[in-house]
Parts: C-alpha cells; structure tokens; sequence
C-alpha cells in the first residue's frame, strides 16, 4: 500500500483546507513530520485512519468532535486521500458528524450525518464503487488485509505503546496479541473440547448411573422374593453366613436360593398333580354312571311314546303324497287357464285392425297365415318409403339454407368490392403525402436538434453560474471591505486602549514617591531611607489624581475586551476574504453586464433549439403516423380483396349444391306436389295401420296355437299323475294348515324312531345293562356332590402350588437374564467411559491443566508462538540499533502455578546474560519497543495476507537517544527504505531536523494550524 495524496478541512486542529502530495516526497525514502506539541502531527496520521477505516485510531474510536473547532461557520470536515493497494488506485471521500447551521434547527443547528465515496482509477477514469460508510472501510480493509487496530500497528507505530508491551505482564500481553492476531478458531477449538467434554461427562453419568440403577433393581427385586417366599430353617439362622466377597458371587447366591425354591416348588407340585389327577378320576367314574342310567330313562320314555302315535304319523303320509302328486301338476292347469286369457285378449286387437284395414284401403283379410303375409309385406314396403323420406327431410332444409346463404354471400361481394376501392383510394392519398413530407431530410434530424439544444442548455447554465459567482464576488467584495474597516477600526481602538493602559502605568509608576509621601507618618520609620524625621516629603500638584491598582485592571480588562474583539474581526475577515478569492477565482475577471449579455444570449440559443425541436418532433410524429396508415390501409387492400375472392368462389358453390338438391328433391316426390314433411306424415300413418293389423294378427295366431298345446299337456300330465279325473285332482290338494299338521305328525314320528334306534345302538345304553347285570346302580346326589368337592380342593391345591413354581421359575429367569443384560451393557458401556477419561485429561491440557506444566492454553500457546517469531523480527533490527549487543528472547519458563509462554528477556551479548526487559535504560528500552514494533509489523502482515506496506509511520520518542544511539536507529531505519518505502518519522527533535532534509512542519496558531512543506523537498507518507 502506498499513500499518493492527502488532503484535510477543517479536520482536528486544522481549520483551513491543507494538502500533502506524497508522491513529490518518493524520491528522499525517509522523511521529518515535525512542529510543537499538540500542533497536529498525530492529527495527519488519524486523518488516513479515518480516510480508510472511518473511524479514529485507539481510544478514540467512538468520539464525535472531529470536526476542527477554529473552521469558520459552515466549512464541512473532510478527509480526501489518494492511495494505490496492490495494482488499483483508489480515491476514498470521508465527512464525519457534523452540526451545520440551519435556520430550522434547534439552537440555529442541525446534525449532518457522515457520508463516505469510494472511487477507483479504471483506464484513466474515476468510476465509483460505493457511498455507503461502512462498506467503504470493508472494501480498504479486506483489499490491505488489515482491520483498524492492525493497520495502526502496522502502519502507524505508536508513540508509547510497545514500551508499554515490552514491560508489560503476561496477562497484558496475551490480551494485545489476542487483538492483533486472530485467535478465535483456537478458542473455538477449545470451547468445542468444553462441549464435547461436557456431553460425553452426561453420557459417562448416565452409563454410572444406569448401572447402578440396574444393580440395585436386581437386589431389590431378589430380596424382595426371598423375603417375602424363603423359609429358613430357625437352626440355619443362628448360624453366622459371611457376606458376598462382591457383586458377583452376591448375585450367584441370590441365583442358588431361588434355584432351590424352584427345586423344591417343583416336587410339590408334581404330587399335587397326582392326587388330583386320582380325584378326577373317580369323578369321571360317578359322571359316567349318571349319564349312562339317564339314557336308559331317556330310551324308555321314547318307546312308549311312538307306539301310541305312529298310526295317525302313517294316515298323514299317505295323505302328503297325494298332495305332493297333485302339487307337481299344478303348474300345467295354470298354464291352460293363462293361455285361454291371453288369447281372448288378443281377439278384440285383431278384430278392430281387421275393420280398419277394410274399411280405410277395402282390403279384406282373415285369420290365417296367408293373409298375414299379406300385411307384412304391405307394411315392410311402406316402411322402406318412409325411412328414405324422413333421410331426405335434411337435405331439404339443407337446400333451404344454401339458398338464404347465397343470397347474404351476394350482398358481401358487392360490399367488400366498394371497401377495397376505398381503400385504395385512401392509400394513394397517404403515400402522396409521406413522399412530400419526407423531401427534406434534416427537417425530420432528431438527435441534431436534441444536441442543438442540449449545448444551449449547457451554455445557458454556465452563464448562469458565472453571474451567480459575479453577484457573489460583488457581495462578498463589500463584505471583505466591511470586514476590513472594521478591522481596522477595532485595531484602533485596540490601540487607544493599550495607550491608556500604558500612560496609566508610567503615570503609576512615576506617582511612587507621592503614595510613600502619603504613607508617612512622624515618628514612624520611612519605608525606603528607615529615617524617623521627614523634612522634605514629595508634594503633588492640587489638580493631579493618583492612579491606584483598581484603575490599572480595570484598563487591562479593557485591553483584553478589545483585543478578544480584535481576534473575531480577524476572524471575519480571514473569512471573508477565502470565500472572496474563492469567488473572484470562479467569476473569471469578468463583469456583471458580460455575464448577464452571456445569459441572454444563451436563453436565445434556447428558446430558438427549443422550438426547433418542438417543430421536429412534430414533423417526425406526422411521418410516423403516415407511416402507421399506410401499413394500415395496405394491410385492408389485401384483406378486401382476398375476401372479395372469397365470397365470389363461395356464390359459385353455392349454387352448384342447390341445383344438385333440386333433381334429387323431384325423384323423391315421385311426381307429388306435396312437400317431404307432408308426404313422410302421410305414409307414417298407412304404415301404422298396416302394422298394427300384422302385429294384431301375429299375437292372435299365436295365442290359438299356444291354448291348443296347453290343454293336450295338462290332459296328459293328470292323466300320468294317477288322477282319472279333474275333481280327483282338486280332492288330492290339501291346505296349508292340513299340510302342516300332517307334515309334523310325520316328522316328530320319525325323529322318535331314528332316536329309538340310535339309544339302542350306543354305547352308554349298552354300558347300562353291563352295571345292571353287575348289581350297580346310579349314583345318588350325596355320592355325587361328595366326589365334586373332593376334585374342587385337590384342584385349588394343585393350582396354588403350580402358581409358586411359575412364580419361582419366572423370578430365576428374570434373575439370569437381568444379570447377563446388566453384563452386556457394562461391556457395551466401556468405550464410552474409557473416550470420556481420554477426553477429560486432553480438555484438561488444551485448558491449562492435567499434565500441561505450562499452564497455557491452546490460544495462548498460539499467541506464545507468535511472540516467538516477533522477538525474531524485532532482534534483526535491535541489533542493527544496539550494534550486535542487544537481541529479544521469546521465554517459556515455568513461573508456578501461573500460566507461562508470553514471556520476553533481552540477551546482553557483552555479558552473554539474560536479564529481564525492565532492566533496560531509556535509550535501550526505546530502541528495543521500536525495534518490536517493527518486527511485529511484519509477523502481522505475515499472518494477515496483507499487502506490502510501502508507507510506514514511526511516532517514537527520538528525543531520549544519545547521538551514536541515533546514528544506529536511523541505520535500522534506513534499512525500511528497501522496495521503495516511505518512512516518515513523527518527531521534534532538532537533530533530526539536521539530519532529514524532507520536512513537514506542523504550525500551531491561535487561530489553528496548518502544514507548511519546504521548498526543496515534499513530505513522504
């Protein structure tokens, strides 16, 4: 980065406008920015800092008054500087904060917000690249690589600080190198070992205490079950039993007691089973013997039963299957009753389409199979007709539209044929007119007028603003003589009143001897001589007036009113005259009635490009819509005439297409006057009178035919039945409450005799006659509900023991399987504990602790190395300075239990020593802080990716080296020249004044300060 420009207004201490233009101060390399203290030389290094970053370097980062307080009333604060990053040149703008007049404002004021521009250089033109104030600094800052703090470390060695860093405790030297290094991905290593500590730490305690969980739930749950369900035996408990070595061998002991509870349930219940197997047994025995004697009853009381009903059962089944018979016929009788309606339902259809066939076309038929062919083919003939008729009703109506179509295509043609010859008239008409207007050429120059016209503005403005300036210039040429008079006259009245205040004071001064005469007193000693007697004592005249010390203030006071009145005529005046000579420069020496002949020419040029304009635009307008008709009446031509051929094609088919329907329209009358709708309606109604008398005869004949088939099967099928005669036939059918009645007497008759036959056949009857031959009888309900209750205990002592050793099994699994999932899950678990211990003893290292004997962390340990190559940097030009006997040392010792690693020594090599940095004298320390800032410089440039500084300021204290420890340190300097950089040195010290020639000095005035270059070299920046 090198700096070309700078230029500041009423910025800090200056309240005028002052520029620096580095690149004349490229040649010398280094170079003095020197003048009194507090004259603003730190003020030119704070205006680049602003220029770039927008804000004032160190601790005053965030102040407000930067505005310089001796501008004039309503001179803007601005810093333009002109700098070159890498192989782009940019120009950035900066105004700060400031209260301008205003006549609306609060206390005649109003804040002015700050504004920023940002431009670069691009093929010789400036084009900028942003105004807004924060983006400005992140464009410079991410093209230097540098934040602010950086880039005033880098670029503007302060005065002070790295003496303070050099002595500095770690503490305070870890928290400068944390700003000027970025650390954050080291601390955000650390805090993400902190996280992850802390979840794997809630995994290691949860794994704990599940296990430990899990223990205690199988103890509880063991000894809750021998506690509740072990006997021990009273002798056993005397005995002293030595508790579990561990948690194993406990829970195998819970193991074996429950293993035996188990043993022992197992047995109980196997005899308990046997005992109630026994008792079901004999239950079954006395079940079996009630059940068989029961069937015995059962088998008696059947037999009597279907002895006393089976005749009456044989009666009513002979009687059901004459009914059957009798109902398998039914159908038949049916059928011959429906034919018989059927057919006299068709008689009075035929007999009427019969009447209206004679009577309508005396056509006389009969009921037979000839004359129904007749009719069918009569109707099938009319009905042929009518189909071609009715496809014929299109076609008529059809010939119907054509024609109504050609009449309204006719009229068409002769319309379209009158709007295509208007048409072409018109067009004729505008092409004419276009080939007038467009004659002239430079009549229809749009752009030449609007040019004409755009330079007449322009000139017109520049005229305006040069009577503007004049008017200005004339104002402000009274103003300045205003001012100037009274200057002047305050100057002279300045003067009166120093006048009076000096007689006053010679007059004071020669009235001495008077005011000691006034003081005598006899006998009194005099305050000059010591005599007692006083024979001569000064006299005044009768009309002199003694001046006292009250008179003499009070002219002072009158000195210093005048004199502050002075100093703000001055003020006005110097005032004055800038905004003259400001506007004598812009109004170009020329006279009011110049400017305003200048200005009325211009407005001529004007109004006269003005209108000429008007006038070509208008013209231009009449040609485009000339154009826009023509297009317009071309476009209705064509269209005209396609469909005037159109519609002439149209006529000609038309009328094709209803001559062809007429010749076919005539075939189909067949000579008929009548039209198609008439003639269809006509034929409609014979062939409905036709087809009705077929249709009607068809149903007659086959209604006979079917009466006639209908009796033969009934005859025949009563016949086979068994029934000689009709009324045999109606006797045999019985009702439907007689059928029920017979069909349940048959029923129940042979359910009885197939439950006879079955009892007889089954076991438990045949069992009966065993126990009977026996001499065994059934069992009484004593015997019965004894064996009941005997199988009811022998079960519920069954089921209680059988629950224990469930019980018992269930709680020996649970046991097992708890036990070997709390064993699986410790092994599954030991990873876990074994990562989190890892990771706890590295946390602890990366923090500071554990087995760290540094006590560093790991951000510090990054800054620790950075430091290191610091004190490298810094010693290449500590020894250039101290002539090879002075080199900083990077130390890492442990210092206890505090953290170690941002420790600095200095080696003497005279004495081969190190000794702390706060040994050093003034000299060497100043040499030693320049020489780190130097080298720390460079290791942030290194670290940054910043660009190669070619502008270094150093504001060190010169004055505190001897004058061969000088000679070194400007050794050092001048080594910094190398590549073309420019050094500037911030100092007042009249021996380097001697030795660098190029010098800027800073002067301070009451009325502010301003920079003032010599006349042999230019300031280097």
């Amino acid at each position: 980065m090198r700096i070309h420009k700078l230029r500041i207004q009423a910025f800090g201490p200056f309240a005028g406008v002052e520029e620096v233009d580095f690149d004349e101060l490229s040649a010398g390399g280094l170079f003095l920015l020197d003048g009194p203290t507090g004259a603003g030389k730190s003020s030119i290094l704070d205006a680049i800092c602003y220029g770039i970053y927008g804000s004032l370097p160190g601790n005053r980062t965030g102040s407000r008054q930067i505005r310089s307080d001796h501008a004039a009333e309503g001179i803007e604060p601005q810093i333009i500087c002109e700098l070159t990053v890498g192989d782009r040149r940019f120009e950035v703008t900066r105004s700060p904060v400031w209260m301008r007049p205003s006549k609306r404002g609060k206390n005649g004021v109003t804040e002015q917000k700050a504004s920023s521009t940002l431009r670069e250089l691009v093929k010789g033109q400036w084009e900028a690249l942003s105004t807004r104030n924060d983006e400005v600094g992140q464009i410079l800052g991410g093209l230097l690589g540098l934040d602010r703090d950086q880039f005033t470390k880098v670029v503007m060695l302060p005065q002070g600080g790295f003496a303070d860093f050099l002595r500095a405790k770690a503490t305070a030297r870890e928290d400068l190198l944390s700003n000027l290094f970025d650390t954050s991905d080291y601390g955000k290593i650390e805090d993400e070992f902190n996280l992850r500590l802390a979840e794997e730490r809630k995994k290691a305690a949860e794994i704990e205490a599940n296990l430990s969980a899990r223990e205690d739930s199988i103890r509880q749950d063991a000894t809750a079950y021998l506690s509740s369900h072990e006997t021990v035996d009273p002798d056993e408990a005397l005995e002293d039993v030595a508790p579990p070595a561990d948690l194993a061998a406990e829970f195998a002991d819970y193991e074996t007691r429950i293993f035996a509870m188990y043993s022992f349930r197992q047995e109980e219940t196997s005899t308990l089973r046997q005992r109630r197997d026994q008792s079901l047994k004999n239950q079954k025995s006395v079940e079996e013997r009630r059940r068989v004697f029961a069937r015995r009853a059962e088998l008696s009381e059947l037999e009597a039963e279907h002895a006393k009903n089976h005749a009456a059962a044989l009666r009513a089944g002979t009687a059901l299957d004459l009914n059957a018979k009798a109902s398998g016929i039914r159908g038949y009788e049916a059928q011959v009753k429906e034919t018989k309606s059927s057919l006299e339902a068709t008689v009075k259809d035929w007999h009427e389409s019969q009447l209206s066939v004679a009577n309508s076309y005396d056509l006389q038929t009969q009921a037979n199979s000839d004359d129904l062919e007749v009719l069918r083919a009569r109707a099938v003939k009319l009905n042929t007709r009518l189909v071609v008729l009715k496809a014929a009703l299109a076609d008529e109506t059809k010939q119907q539209k054509l024609q109504e179509e050609l009449k309204e295509t006719q009229l068409q043609v002769s319309k379209q044929q009158e709007i295509r010859e208007d048409a072409e008239q018109t067009l004729q008409t505008l092409r004419s007119e276009r080939e007038e207007l467009s004659a002239d050429p430079q009549k229809l120059d749009v752009v030449a007028a609007a040019e004409l016209k755009q330079q007449a503005t322009e000139e017109l403005k520049a005229a305006q603003e040069l009577v503007a300036q004049i008017n200005q210039r004339e104002k402000l040429q009274k103003s300045l003589t205003a001012a100037d008079i009274a200057y002047a006259e305050q100057s002279l009245k300045l003067n009166a009143a120093e006048s009076a205040l000096i007689s006053a004071q010679r007059l004071q001064l020669e009235q001495t001897a008077l005011r000691l005469a006034a003081a005598l007193e006899d006998g009194a000693p005099c305050l000059v001589c010591g005599s007692l007697e006083h024979p001569q004592p000064a006299q005044a005249e009768d009309t002199a007036e003694l001046i006292d010390d009250e008179q003499i203030v009070a002219l002072e006071k009158v000195v210093h009113s005048e004199r502050e009145l002075q100093g703000a005529k001055a003020k006005i005046r110097d005032v004055a005259t800038t905004k003259f000579d400001t506007a004598a420069e812009s109004a170009k020496d020329a006279d009011l009635a110049t400017g305003q002949s200048h200005v009325q020419a211009a407005q001529v040029k004007l109004d006269e490009s003005t209108a000429n304009q008007a006038e070509v635009t208008k013209l231009v307008q009449k040609l485009e819509l000339l154009r826009t008709g023509i297009e317009k009446e071309t476009a209705k031509v064509a269209q005209a005439t396609l469909a005037h051929a159109t519609s002439s094609k149209q006529v000609e088919s038309l009328s094709g297409q209803i001559a062809e329907l007429d010749v076919k329209l005539a075939q189909l009358r067949e000579g008929s006057d009548l039209g198609l709708n008439k003639l269809v309606t006509n034929v409609r109604a014979e062939f409905t009178i036709f087809n009705r008398a077929y249709n009607a005869l068809t149903d007659h004949l086959s209604a006979i035919a079917d009466a006639n088939k209908a009796e033969a099967t009934w005859i025949k099928q009563r016949d086979e039945a068994g029934f000689e005669t009709d009324q045999d036939y109606a006797s045999a059918l019985l009702n439907e409450q007689k059928r029920e009645e017979y069909q349940q007497l048959q029923h129940q008759d042979t359910v009885r005799a197939s439950a006879i036959t079955t009892l007889k056949a089954s076991a438990d009857y045949l069992r009966a006659k065993d126990l009977t031959a026996q001499g065994i009888d059934a069992p009484t309900e004593e015997e019965t509900l004894r064996v009941n209750e005997h199988v009811e205990a022998t079960e519920q002592r069954y089921e209680s023991a059988r629950q224990d050793e469930v019980l018992a099994q269930t709680q020996l699994e649970r046991l097992r399987t708890s036990v070997k999932a709390l064993s699986e899950y410790r092994a599954d678990s030991g990873p876990v504990i074994d990562a989190y211990r890892r990771l706890r003893d590295l946390a602890d290292v990366i923090r500071g602790g554990g087995e760290n004997k540094y006590k560093m962390t790991l951000s510090t340990y990054v800054l620790a190395a950075r430091l290191e190559e610091v004190a490298q940097a810094a010693t290449e030009r500590l020894k250039i300075m101290s002539s090879e006997r002075y080199s900083l040392h990077h130390d890492d010792s442990t210092r206890g239990n505090s953290k170690s690693g941002l420790g600095l020594r200095v080696r003497d090599s005279w004495t081969g020593k190190e000794r702390d940095t706060q040994t050093l004298s003034g000299g060497e320390t100043f040499m030693a802080s320049l020489a780190l800032a130097l080298g720390l410089a460079d290791v942030i440039s290194h670290h940054s990716g910043a660009v190669d500084m070619q502008t270094l300021f150093v504001d060190e204290g010169f004055g505190s080296l001897d004058a061969e420890t000088l000679e070194q340190v400007m050794e050092a300097l001048e080594s910094l020249r190398a590549g073309g950089r420019m050094i500037g040195l911030v100092s007042h010290v009249s021996e380097m004044k001697q030795r660098i020639t190029n010098r800027v000095t800073v002067i301070k005035t009451q009325h502010g300060s301003t920079i003032d270059m010599t006349p042999e070299v230019m300031l280097t920046i």
